[in-house]
């Protein structure tokens, strides 16, 4: 199931970030942005904070979309230590995904992804240890990583293939989601 708001904040994101270091492709001049002010909204609307607010089924107290804000990072930083998003994509290949993952590379929709799968690939080890410095159930995240990576990667290949500069766009838009968490929840419960 595809999530629009997680769709958008990620293109902010990698859009931003790239912003200035690549004047050509995907993610230079021209690509679709909405600022710092924007992606500021977006990931407040995942937070629960705002009128743009989305709350969700499961997760952190039922609040599904929170949870997939919070997983953002982590997501990301799983996807640079397991060799950028080429290598990832191989992960998902051995697996038998191969379908999976190249849909989600290619213009046309993104095919889902099951948490059973996300599980297998990720690894019932990492996904336990994100669980419990998250609190919430290892399926939780299990089915977070299921929504975020395929979107993650989709929005890293915006023209159907992987960019060269996919993996710098990819830990620029970490920091900068980082940074936007950490204000959006300094000095607020979560």
């Amino acid at each position: 199931m595809a999530n629009p708001l997680l769709g958008q904040v990620l293109g902010s994101v990698f859009a931003n970030a790239m912003r200035g270091r690549a004047r050509t492709g995907p993610f230079g001049a021209g690509a679709a942005s909405t600022g710092g002010a924007a992606l500021d909204g977006m990931l407040g609307g995942m937070l629960g904070r705002g009128a743009g607010a989305a709350g969700g089924r499961r997760g952190l107290g039922g609040n599904h979309t929170l949870l997939l804000a919070m997983l953002l990072p982590y997501a990301m930083k799983w996807v640079q230590r397991n060799g950028g998003v080429g290598g990832v994509l191989e992960r998902f290949r051995q697996k038998g995904l191969a379908q999976q993952a190249d849909s989600w590379v290619s213009t046309g929709s993104n095919q889902a992804l099951r948490a059973e799968e996300a599980d297998e690939v990720v690894g019932g080890e990492e996904l336990s240890r994100l669980a419990q410095q998250l609190g919430v159930p290892e399926r939780e995240v299990a089915l977070g990583f299921a929504e975020i990576v395929p979107e993650l990667v989709d929005q890293l290949s915006p023209a159907g293939e992987v960019p060269p500069e996919a993996d710098d766009a990819l830990d620029a838009g970490r920091a900068e989601i980082e940074k936007e968490l950490s204000a959006l929840t300094q000095g607020a419960p979560v």
